[in-house]
């Protein structure tokens, strides 16, 4: 099942029983959405391809005590609704749970203006938000819990694809913490943190008996415990479709630096241009080198 679909039933769910949840959308075509507009229609509200109106909405919604939740397609609800982000959710500390789809690389069948190469970096930098990025269903899940059960304000970022899950799944601790490692700590000197669908790429790339690998789901605020656990790591290397600006990269090194902690770090993302190929999301990846044998190259250039 989509990500998004998943997340959107646990809304639909939950709203049952607790009628000040709101869902507002600048998007149709999703099969959970139409359920969940059928069913509450008096709490669904379409704003059309107007994202900076929609967030505005949502923010009236949140001053009157309302749990709000706006989904649209990534690079528009990050971008031209950026200003309303900070104002709204940022400057006045509305619990509004942002919901993206489609992220890096996931629409690249539509060419450039719908790759969203920049939405974490945007969406980390206005104060108080908390940025998620799940690469499987059960992260979803519990992300979508959360927003419903603690509100506040949130960006999510998920992918247009179906993700496989993660074995072993993701639990209740794990998500408490922010993190997930996949392999046993001891004597290994590299590891690899990533999030969302190119996580998935790294598993399969890297051998875990070798490497270790770090599912860094919650990114923002930064999990206190990751560093005290990884000390004993010299090397990272940090993967995400995202341009270097602010990246995932970006993200490690100030956690780690706040907590004195200063390996090795090389990232490996999309170039710092834009660009106008096309040819799908995996002829994308290995053009600007994040195929499975780039990232292992990358290791052994350390």
């Amino acid at each position: 099942m989509l990500q998004r679909d998943i997340f959107i039933n646990e809304i639909t769910k939950k709203m049952k029983s607790d009628k000040k949840i709101y869902f507002l959308s600048a998007d149709f075509g999703a099969a959970a959405l139409d359920k969940l507009r059928e069913q509450f229609p008096k709490n669904f509200i379409h704003c059309g391809i107007s994202e900076q109106a929609m967030l505005d909405i949502a923010a009236g919604l949140a001053l009157e005590k309302n749990k709000v939740f706006v989904y649209a397609m990534a690079p528009f609800l990050s971008l031209r609704a950026i200003e309303q982000a900070k104002c709204g959710p940022g400057l006045m500390n509305l619990p509004i749970c942002m919901i993206s789809v489609g992220i890096g690389l996931g629409y690249a069948d539509a060419g450039p203006t719908h790759y969203s190469n920049e939405d974490f970096s945007c969406l980390r930098s206005i104060v108080g938000s908390s940025i998620y990025t799940p690469s499987d269903n059960n992260t979803t899940k519990f992300i979508a819990k959360e927003m419903l059960t603690k509100p506040k304000f949130s960006y999510v970022r998920l992918d247009r694809d179906v993700q496989k899950d993660l074995n072993p799944k993701i639990n209740s601790e794990d998500y408490k913490n922010g993190f997930k490692i996949f392999g046993k700590i001891e004597k290994k000197k590299i590891a690899i943190i990533s999030h969302g669908k190119i996580f998935h790429d790294c598993a399969s790339a890297f051998n875990k008996n070798k490497y270790l690998l770090i599912n860094l789901f919650r990114s923002k605020p930064f999990p206190e415990k990751l560093v005290k656990k990884i000390k004993s790591i010299e090397k990272f290397l940090v993967v995400d479709e995202q341009t270097p600006s602010g990246n995932l990269s970006s993200c490690v090194y100030e956690g780690f630096r706040d907590k004195k902690f200063y390996p090795k770090i090389v990232s490996k993302s999309l170039p710092e241009r834009y660009f106008f190929e096309n040819g799908g999301r995996e002829f994308l990846l290995n053009k600007f080198g994040l195929s499975k044998t780039d990232l292992l190259k990358a290791t052994k250039d350390f």
